[in-house]
């Protein structure tokens, strides 16, 4: 069987806007800018003085900007994994544990 190098990486995430934005890291964005665009606002108003509302803004904002980084652009190198993919397997990995006995007939409380 002949083997062919193919150019491009075939298991990775398309970068389908613009040629650098996947559309998943393209929902994060949106949504991260959504939120500051609700709270910051509020915010920068609670400051009589302009440059304290600024830099209150700007405090208050960076939670949600490397929470949208983390989540949108960081790799789980070490698994090949986004890491929202790696976090929602985490979340999701104390429902997979279940009840395990041995032999083969059930108890009866398992039966009812």
């Amino acid at each position: 069987m002949r083997k062919e190098t193919v150019p491009i990486d075939m298991s990775s995430e398309q970068k389908t806007i613009l040629g650098f934005i996947s559309k998943r890291q393209l929902i994060y964005i949106v949504a991260g800018g959504a939120l500051l665009y609700a709270y910051v606002p509020m915010v920068f108003k609670l400051f009589p003085n302009f440059i304290i509302g600024g830099v209150a803004s700007i405090i208050s904002a960076l939670p949600v900007l490397i929470a949208v980084f983390i989540f949108a652009f960081w790799k789980k190198q070490k698994l090949h994994l986004n890491f929202d993919q790696y976090v929602m397997i985490k979340i999701g990995y104390k429902g997979q544990i279940g009840i395990w006995r041995k032999g083969s007939k059930p108890k009866d409380w398992m039966v009812k």
